[in-house]
């Protein structure tokens, strides 16, 4: 498929195009963790920010030529970077938390000049961002003045996100911005797999939070109600996949017959792989993901993991965009470390570690030979395709052989419960 797009102005801007094609040699896998660890350790710091106007706290942006404040980019740069960067990932949280609208609606971003912006979807991940962030500190009392603030946000994607068949709806484009199951549709009428994990563990890290602040914990066995409903009502079980839902139904025009059946989109997009990194999937579903994954037909790329599947041929391009970024084929950091962290969930250890691998070894080529890593890389040969000096979620790399080997994950939250 030849992805179509209005213009090229966007690419056209400097510092978007690749810095040059990179060789990706058989290099030992811990040579390239070095490399990439070297890289992370030298310029996590190209992406710190001092508190600025709304901003009142330090805070991380992804690099590139983003400069904002984004909810999802920071929670998952700080969960690996080195603990010299803790200021900034309590920082981020703590000015995501710190700033809903009256009713609630957190914000998605903040812009270069230090302003919020409450347009696009947020990512319901603020109780997650301050479970992390008290983890790593060992101190939960920060959260105290917070706990109502979290409980409003909370109420807010119940109330505004969720339909009253308890699908969480995306009411904007999500973050994975040509995901085509969301792109281009009506905005509040498609329920994504990938938002629905999120609010799993929010509720999840809610829980988690009540309890250590002696509060009143009404979330865990919302949590878990969640977790049966994903298994249920996304999964495809011909296809042995997970697929956003489309809930576009008008219940008036039906007669007596009442609407019993979802509507899945089918498109093998890599937020069906979420419910690994969420632990939400049954051990049958999580096995079916895995020959997924591991399928060079479909997920796997020399590169990590493709954003989506090879085999939907009618979708799967790497086309070079920006506005929206391209999620349809090529191989991202973020996709590859979540689907890392999904199979060591499930005890796939060995194959967390080839997947880690094949992304450590496009990185540590492309730190050697350009000498800085890129947004997101081509799902057929790992070439860099677009947006060099992009550090963010790529820092989730920080140390993730050693991670797969000790049975580490920064996401869990099973020592918590």
């Amino acid at each position: 498929m030849i992805a179509k797009f209005k213009d090229n102005t966007y690419i056209s801007k400097p510092g978007v195009p690749a810095a040059g094609n990179i060789i990706i040699r058989e290099t030992s896998p811990e040579k390239c963790q070095k490399i990439v660890n070297d890289f992370i350790e030298k310029n996590w710091r190209t992406i710190s920010r001092e508190p600025l106007n709304q901003l009142k706290y330090p805070y991380l942006v992804p690099g590139a030529t983003y400069n904002d404040l984004w909810d999802w980019d920071a929670w998952f740069t700080s969960c690996a970077l080195p603990d010299e960067a803790l200021p900034y990932m309590h920082g981020s949280a703590e000015n995501l938390i710190a700033s809903p609208l009256r009713d609630g609606r957190p914000s998605k971003k903040a812009s270069e000049s230090g302003e919020y912006d409450y347009y696009l979807h947020p990512y319901p991940l603020r109780a997650q961002f301050a479970v992390s962030v008290s983890r790593r500190n060992d101190c939960w009392e920060w959260l105290e003045p917070y706990w109502e603030t979290l409980q409003t946000i909370m109420a807010w994607y119940e109330t505004a996100a969720c339909d009253s068949d308890g699908f969480f709806r995306w009411l904007t484009l999500s973050g994975i911005d040509n995901d085509p199951a969301v792109y281009g549709r009506t905005y509040g009428t498609i329920a994504g797999v990938d938002l629905a994990c999120f609010h799993y563990r929010e509720y999840t890290a809610m829980g988690i939070i009540a309890r250590k602040l002696g509060k009143v914990d009404e979330y865990s066995a919302k949590a878990e109600a969640l977790k049966t409903f994903i298994q249920q009502r996304y999964y495809d079980e011909k296809d042995k996949f997970f697929y956003a839902v489309d809930r576009n139904i008008d219940y008036k025009v039906p007669g007596r017959q009442l609407i019993t059946w979802d509507v899945r989109l089918k498109f093998k997009n890599w937020t069906g792989l979420y419910p690994l990194w969420t632990k939400c999937a049954t051990p049958e579903q999580a096995a079916a993901l895995r020959d997924k994954v591991m399928d060079e037909n479909e997920f796997l790329s020399p590169a990590g993991v493709r954003s989506h599947s090879k085999d939907d041929r009618e979708i799967y391009n790497n086309a070079i965009s920006g506005g929206p970024s391209n999620w349809q084929g090529p191989v991202w950091g973020l996709s590859t470390a979540l689907v890392v962290y999904g199979l060591m969930n499930y005890g796939f250890s060995d194959e967390a570690r080839e997947v880690a691998s094949r992304m450590l070894r496009t990185f540590a080529a492309d730190i050697t030979q350009n000498g800085t890593l890129h947004e997101y890389y081509h799902g057929d040969n790992g070439q860099p395709l677009i947006k060099p000096g992009f550090l963010n979620w790529n820092s989730l790399f920080y140390n993730i052989l050693n991670n797969v080997a000790d049975g580490v994950n920064p996401f869990t939250f099973d020592d918590l419960q």
